[in-house]
């Protein structure tokens, strides 16, 4: 099968959640990659949560869900994503029959062939999908409905003081940092999935949050949320072995060197 990018033309992926994927994670999406020029790509997007239909609104929410998450859209999205797009495409096994497994995600991928309309599946789903959460996050960007990425770490035990402050375009696959207020240092994209990792790891207790910009002695994280968070009293550790804070700190602190 020839995996050149076909320019113009129309790619159609479809996903699904693994079957075991409890609601209201369980959605399935379909993305319609419209190829215009090397420099030009359209995205016709929709995602629907599935299976929610025994569950109560206060379920939906406890999640971090919505009663409103299906979404639509359609739109220019930066040419960036062509050649990530070709990247995973043209380096994929890609196979011609169908498997569905009850742990594993599905994805299918509508092609043009001879003049017709088929449909193949990439071996390596895993991969697949990591790509689809980042695209799915690049079109939340373009469309207006999330913003950029953003965290800042700020540790007022240290002397003097230092502030780490990250950005994250999933649109330009940008990903930036400042150290106290300095000049921006561009990082490996692949670095993100290290730092959303380690922070994320840890417990985060919203009610235990401020408000307003810490100026106290301690260690905080902002997450982009309006809140700051404070090690040890808003950001707990997951288990009574752990070492989720450690590794935060950790992080950071190699971050300013």
């Amino acid at each position: 099968m020839n995996k050149d990018l076909q320019i113009p033309g129309l790619y159609i992926i479809r996903y699904q959640t693994a079957p075991v994927v409890p609601a209201p994670y369980a959605n399935f999406q379909t993305i319609k990659l419209q190829l215009i020029s090397e420099d030009d790509l359209s995205v016709d997007f929709s995602i629907k949560y599935t299976d929610r239909e025994d569950l109560e609104e206060d379920e939906i929410l406890e999640e971090g869900f919505t009663m409103d998450d299906d979404f639509t859209w359609k739109g220019a999205v930066p040419a960036n994503w062509i050649k990530e797009f070709d990247k995973i495409y043209g380096s994929s096994k890609i196979i011609r029959q169908r498997e569905e497994k009850e742990f594993e995600d599905f994805v299918e991928i509508e092609i043009e062939e001879n003049d017709k309309r088929v449909t193949v599946y990439p071996v390596d789903k895993e991969r697949w999908v990591y790509f689809l959460q980042e695209f799915m996050q690049a079109i939340l960007e373009t469309s207006g409905r999330e913003l950029p990425f953003e965290l800042t770490y700020l540790d007022y035990d240290a002397e003097p003081k230092s502030e780490v402050a990250l950005k994250a375009s999933f649109a330009t696959k940008l990903f930036t940092m400042s150290a106290n207020g300095g000049p921006l240092k561009q990082l490996d994209w692949g670095f993100l999935q290290k730092v959303m990792d380690t922070v994320y790891r840890a417990e985060f207790v919203y009610d235990n949050a401020a408000e307003s910009k810490p100026t106290k002695k301690g260690k905080y994280l902002y997450i982009g949320d309006q809140l700051w968070y404070q090690l040890g009293v808003a950001v707990l550790e997951t288990t009574a072995k752990s070492k989720d804070l450690q590794m935060i700190e950790s992080l950071f602190s190699k971050l300013i060197r």
